[in-house]
């Protein structure tokens, strides 16, 4: 026995199945969209931590020259990947020196901190 079915009732079902795998790609697309968006997170995580060489705090000592001061010395060496900001930077220098005081005078020595890798520490200075 075969049923007959009205255009209508057809044409309902077909819309029923056309929006089932409309959903369904839908819901593969976003689930592609974010394995792929893990990946690539992941992968660049791990080529950003390659890149990297180990970097270590050596110390140097320069003579302070006629006109330096101690935020000029600091602004020229001061490193953005070690220190939040150049106060710290300053702050070190200080403390290394035994300063109390931001002064200093020509001709008079200071350490101060530097990063290299080990493998150019004695091309650095």
């Amino acid at each position: 026995m075969r049923r007959e079915y009205s255009i209508k009732t057809v044409n309902r079902y077909r819309r029923k199945l056309q929006v089932q795998r409309n959903i369904s790609m839908l819901i593969v697309s976003i689930i592609t969209t974010v394995v792929l968006c893990v990946f690539a997170i992941s992968i660049s995580t791990q080529a950003s931590g390659l890149e990297r060489t180990a970097q270590y705090k050596y110390y140097k000592s320069i003579e302070v020259s006629k006109g330096d001061t101690l935020w000029s010395i600091a602004a020229e060496n001061f490193d953005t990947e070690h220190y939040k900001n150049i106060q710290e930077y300053v702050k070190e220098i200080k403390e290394m020196n035994a300063m109390k005081s931001d002064h200093i005078m020509s001709g008079s020595c200071l350490i101060i901190p530097y990063y290299a890798p080990d493998d150019l520490v004695h091309l650095a200075y």
